[in-house]
This record gives C-alpha cells, sequence and structure tokens, in this order.
C-alpha cells in the first residue's frame, strides 16, 4: 500500500512540473498569446502572463495581469478555451489573477487580452 502511495505521489509531482514548465508566457513585448493586434489593444505598461496550473481531473487556467501602469485600468480577458470575455479592473502598480476554466482536459491554452487606461 506504501508502494503504490509513492508511486502515484511520484507521477503528481512528474505531473505538476511537467505543467509548470509548459506554461506559456507573455508580456507586453511579446503579445502572441495575449492576442492583442496591436500596441492600442494592449498599453506596453501591462503584463500578460497564463499559466495552466494542475489539479484534480484538469487544469485550472489563470490568465495573469500586471499592470505597471499610474493609472488603472479596465481589462477583458478572454480565452480559445473560454471564449466569453471577462472584465476586470487592475489598479495601478497591482496584479490580478482571472481563472478563465476549472479542471479543463487541455494544458495549452492562449489567452486574448485587451486593457484600457482609465
Amino acid at each position: 500500500m506504501q508502494a503504490a502511495r509513492s508511486i502515484l505521489t511520484s507521477i503528481a509531482i512528474s505531473v505538476v512540473v511537467a505543467g509548470a514548465v509548459a506554461a506559456p508566457e507573455t508580456s507586453a513585448s511579446a503579445q502572441s498569446d495575449a492576442g492583442a493586434s496591436g500596441s492600442a489593444a494592449l498599453p506596453a505598461c501591462i503584463s500578460v502572463k497564463t499559466e495552466a496550473r494542475y489539479v484534480p481531473y484538469g487544469y485550472n487556467h489563470v490568465v495573469l495581469l500586471k499592470n505597471g501602469c499610474s493609472k488603472a485600468a479596465t481589462c477583458s480577458v478572454a480565452t480559445d478555451i473560454n471564449p466569453q470575455a471577462t472584465s476586470v479592473e487592475v489598479a495601478s502598480a497591482a496584479s490580478v489573477e482571472v481563472l478563465t476554466f476549472t479542471a479543463s482536459p487541455a494544458q495549452v491554452f492562449h489567452a486574448r487580452v485587451t486593457c484600457k487606461l482609465r
């Protein structure tokens, strides 16, 4: 019984590590994952990062927004897995995590983010 638990723990750790390595990352300088077509959609002072966090039965898709601007921003976040946009407020010099999908079978996803400074 203990050997089976050790094996399961090793497998779970391997999956979590693989998920952490494979999660795509995007910043304002590389907007391909964020889906922004130009600088008007995503100000240069806002960075976007995506993470697929392993949970039992799948991956939680999280989009992290970091506002380095002197003004607050209103952002719209959608993904290729969940195309319904979520609107979030990001204060100046703040970070926000947006959970876009829970327990998805897909580990890889792409975020589409647009932000407007207020």
